[in-house]
């Protein structure tokens, strides 16, 4: 459909003769424009990512809150939500936009342009079909503005505000706010607000400005920059910039920078660099040179240069040249060039400076 056939059928809605339904399916007719089986897709959020001059990327790219530019070649579909498109060089697939700029700059996209409340500078070099729904449309504005919700086969993308009872997709993007009972996807990058009970993925990136509040969540990895208040969550892999708050955490290894509140954590390895709040810990090893306050810790090694407030910590061997603050220890080997202070102390062998007397 290009841009003249879907205006006429814009304005027969602003006229009554189709319904706003009816719209919105051919609003989302658009969406499904892609070549995608093709090439993979690579994910980016809230980064600028770009293109050089004479560079390939033979895949398709998915960027949400970004910047791209592209001065040599994507082979791809270069699929956007919410960022800023410079095209010098080529998209050999499709160009598909949802709120976004594009910039043409000299470049050319092979395949068609879809734009959805997008806006351009320049002049377009589009080979294929240039398919746009612009906000110099008065009846967008009024019917889609503040409730989007596209798809396709594959995808979802959902803006304003939806309640649904299930949701399966291979990528779902929310930059709006949804609430539903279960979501299962690969892919789920969020922006926006997910309200969800059960939650299963492969992936989900919550960008700075995004909120998850969920029952319980099974993922393979999850990557954290805004805030995730979960009941249960089980993950391969954690990487949190942001704030967690769950009651149980069970992963393989957990990266925090950020801060993470919870009642209890299991798996094999923790990085500790920003602020952890837990009254049970139980996992093989903690390297931490941040701050972490317990209740309980059973731990296989602990290597410390930050700080540990504890009430009661097992551990088979501690490496320590920061401070740790514990009112019960046992451990097998403590190596200390810090401050340990323990009111109750069981050691089999110390090496280096003694454990002081805490009162």
């Amino acid at each position: 459909m290009d841009r003249s056939e879907l205006r006429r059928v814009l304005e027969a809605v602003e006229s009554g003769e189709i319904t706003p339904q009816d719209a919105e399916k051919l609003i989302e007719a658009l969406y499904e424009k892609e070549i995608g089986d093709k090439y993979d897709a690579e994910d980016f959020v809230e980064i600028t990512k770009e293109i050089l001059e004479g560079e390939e990327l033979n895949k398709s790219i998915s960027m949400t809150n970004g910047k791209l530019v592209i001065k040599g070649k994507v082979k791809g579909d270069v699929s956007v939500v919410n960022s800023v498109v410079e095209i010098q060089g080529i998209i050999n697939g499709n160009l598909n936009a949802v709120r976004s700029k594009i910039i043409w700059a000299g470049g050319q996209v092979d395949g068609d342009v879809n734009l959805i409340l997008s806006k351009e500078e320049g002049t377009p070099n589009v080979v294929g079909k240039h398919n746009i729904v612009s906000f110099d449309i008065p009846l967008v504005n009024k019917l889609f503005a503040d409730k989007v919700k596209l798809q396709s086969e594959r995808e979802i993308f959902i803006d304003g505000e939806h309640k649904i009872d299930s949701l399966k997709k291979e990528k779902v993007i929310v930059n709006g706010r949804l609430s539903a009972l279960s979501i299962e996807c690969e892919n789920l990058i969020l922006t926006g607000s997910l309200t969800v009970n059960n939650l299963q993925a492969e992936s989900v990136v919550v960008s700075k400005s995004g909120i998850l509040n969920a029952e319980h969540v099974e993922l393979e990895r999850l990557v954290n920059s805004g805030n995730c208040n979960v009941g249960v969550l089980e993950a391969e892999e954690i990487t949190n910039m942001g704030s967690i708050e769950a009651k149980e955490v069970e992963s393989e290894r957990i990266e925090n920078s950020g801060r993470m509140k919870v009642k209890s954590i299991t798996g094999e390895t923790m990085e500790n660099k920003g602020e952890t709040e837990c009254q049970d810990i139980k996992l093989e090893s903690v390297e931490n040179t941040g701050l972490m306050i317990i209740e309980t810790a059973k731990l296989e090694v602990i290597d410390n240069t930050g700080e540990i407030k504890v009430n009661l910590l097992r551990a088979e061997t501690i490496y320590n040249t920061g401070t740790i603050s514990v009112q019960a220890l046992e451990t097998d080997f403590l190596k200390n060039k810090g401050k340990v202070s323990a009111k109750l102390f069981n050691c089999r062998e110390l090496e280096g400076n003694p454990v002081t007397k805490l009162d």
